[in-house]
């Protein structure tokens, strides 16, 4: 999960900690999520107030690691100083080097380094190749299209679903369509991927959350397509 936080300067000096880590517990004890990942700019990358505010240590002391081996070899040189002596400060331009990549922080539930090299935006970016390559840049064409091959390769049939929940499926076949096997999985495996969709167009995301988290197979495909 793709988390943001800011503090207000008035309470950057208070129980700003604490309140963060409370946030991730509940979201924890929610809905289960198993890793949180922080974006650049949240830690300086083209910010400079994330600079002046050492964002990074914040992070840093709350658990969460740099998913750059270059960043996390010079994070431990870092360390190293700060704990050699107490009045030693990162300076900016170092911390400049270190907002250069993501954070993320992991729980023992959650296999350690999946999610290093996954982007959100990597997904979008594949559905705009199979977009301009496939269908010209037409979007309608292209979401229709991968409705009818996914529902095919699921064997389901949207037909009776409510209009909002074919929303969702088209929305969710965008994505679903880049698998190549998806034909081969499982009855079970297929069953459960139109139980996701449907839940989706649920007024509350709890149950879609946690059986995205129950889906180990597309859990992989989709580190995979965004990787």
């Amino acid at each position: 999960m793709e988390i943001g936080f800011n503090i207000y300067y008035t309470f950057r000096e208070g129980e700003s900690a604490w309140l963060y880590a409370q946030i991730l517990r509940l979201y924890r004890q929610m809905l289960g999520v198993t890793a949180f990942s922080v974006d650049p700019y949240q830690i300086g990358f083209e910010n400079e107030e994330g600079i002046e505010s050492g964002a990074f240590w914040f992070y840093r002391k709350m658990g969460f690691r740099p998913v750059r081996d270059e960043v996390m070899k010079l994070v431990t040189k870092e360390e190293r100083k700060t704990a050699a002596s107490k009045q030693y400060r990162t300076p900016p331009e170092t911390l400049r080097e270190l907002a250069v990549g993501h954070m993320l922080l992991e729980f023992p539930s959650s296999p350690r380094s999946d999610w290093d090299r996954f982007h959100v935006r990597n997904i979008g970016i594949a559905v705009q190749r199979r977009m301009a390559s496939r269908f010209r840049g037409d979007a309608a064409r292209m979401r229709s299209a991968a409705a009818a091959k996914v529902a095919r390769a699921l064997g389901v049939s949207v037909a009776e679903w409510t209009e909002q929940e074919q929303r969702a499926f088209e929305n969710l076949s965008l994505v679903l369509s880049l698998i190549p096997d998806l034909s081969r999985w499982t009855k079970d495996e297929k069953l459960a991927v139109a139980r996701i969709a449907r839940a989706k167009a649920s007024a509350e995301e709890a149950r879609y959350l946690r059986l995205m988290q129950q889906h180990h197979r597309l859990r992989r495909e989709i580190i995979k397509v965004g990787s």
